[in-house]
């Protein structure tokens, strides 16, 4: 790869929830195919968990991209639900405005159901912010992209942190994306993983001041800005396969209407990876027609056999947890989670979305190291 290419390599990982724990692992997978010389891609972009991954990775830019992503993998296999949200704060969050307006005080609703406060620490403590920074300064990593969503606008704002010969997109009226040149720090992560009514959403200050939720409402695999930012090889790390799912035959279709979280479960599918796979289809059929730069893409992710793994994976923990032992160490955390799983459809996907614990965390990175990159 000549050094035009490399500094034309884009990393673009998509919002998983927990699953990206498997993106984690597929990222290392796609590393030795995507920068074959041991270094990080100089651009990073990503969504809610995907910007979480591109953050540590430029944290630890400066060790190499095969130790860079172990550093990422060993953050997401040391998870606990309660790095994520407190589980009493939940209770007397939503419990607590429930009561009161049943009584009518006038107590407005929780912004989001989860008590997530807990997250800002972790993140504090996981990614060496100053770190991130210099690697940008000394040009490690060239530019690092975070996608959110603006409750002011309606559309995605892109927060950049970049080096300074690194020029910056000007707004997209087309699909609605402005991005904003920023020092990155966590609320920006907090606000790309904002999941819309289950957590809280990030006010975000200085240029474009305002509150933002979660990226990949409308921008779950942020392709887009890793081409405005001068990509001409594009890897695409993301825990859904690139193809949709088959039409399921009439003696495998649901007689009965899913209920509630088997429908959230489809809904999240849909929202993280019809947009990605449109984008995918209209870039690889794009290269070589005339007025379009060629790009080269990498995929990285489950295949169509594979996609009911994760979702298994996501189950065993979760039946891990309500033996005696969890119950007892956890009990608080199992009776939450014990709310989005039995055996109906789509309760194992929506957990395999929610399950931040080491018991699924760590499996689902190995699973996602073992992933084949698939170049188009």
């Amino acid at each position: 790869m000549s050094k035009k290419s490399e500094q034309r390599t884009a990393l673009v990982v998509s919002g998983a929830g927990a699953r990206g724990a498997y993106e984690a692992g597929a990222v290392q997978a796609l590393l030795p195919v995507l920068a074959p010389d041991d270094v990080v891609p100089p651009i990073l972009v990503g969504t809610s968990a995907g910007a979480l991954n591109v953050a540590g990775l430029a944290a630890y830019a400066d060790l190499g991209g095969e130790q860079a992503a172990k550093e990422v993998v060993a953050a997401w296999s040391g998870a606990e639900l309660t790095d994520v949200f407190s589980p009493i704060g939940t209770l007397l969050r939503t419990g607590g405005s429930t009561l009161g307006r049943l009584i009518g005080l006038p107590v407005p609703p929780p912004a989001g159901l989860l008590d997530t406060s807990p997250m800002r620490a972790s993140l504090e403590a996981l990614i060496p912010w100053d770190r991130l920074h210099e690697n940008i300064r000394m040009g490690k990593v060239r530019a690092v992209a975070v996608a959110t969503t603006s409750l002011a606008t309606g559309g995605t704002v892109v927060f950049v942190e970049h080096a300074d010969d690194v020029r910056l997109p000007g707004y997209d009226a087309h699909r609605n994306i402005r991005y904003v040149s920023t020092t990155l720090d966590v609320d920006h992560l907090l606000a790309s993983a904002a999941i819309p009514m289950l957590f809280q959403p990030v006010e975000i200050t200085g240029e474009n001041r305002g509150w933002y939720i979660d990226g990949g409402l409308l921008l779950n695999t942020p392709i887009k800005p890793a081409l405005e930012l001068g990509a001409e090889r594009i890897g695409v790390v993301a825990s859904h396969p690139q193809e949709r799912l088959p039409l399921p035959s009439g003696s495998t279709a649901q007689a009965n209407p899913p209920d509630v979280l088997g429908t959230a479960a489809l809904s999240l599918r849909a929202i993280l990876t019809d947009r990605m796979i449109d984008d995918l289809w209209t870039l690889r059929n794009r290269n070589g027609t005339k007025g379009y730069r060629a790009v080269d893409v990498v995929f990285a992710g489950p295949t169509l056999q594979e996609t009911s793994k994760i979702d298994r994976l996501a189950k065993d923990a979760f039946d891990s947890m309500l033996g005696l032992r969890g119950r007892v160490r956890h009990p608080m955390e199992t009776t939450l989670m014990s709310l989005m799983s039995d055996v109906r459809p789509g309760h194992d996907e929506l957990l395999s979305y929610t399950m931040f614990d080491s018991k699924f965390t760590g499996p689902a990175a190995d699973l996602g190291s073992k992933c084949t990159p698939q170049s188009s």
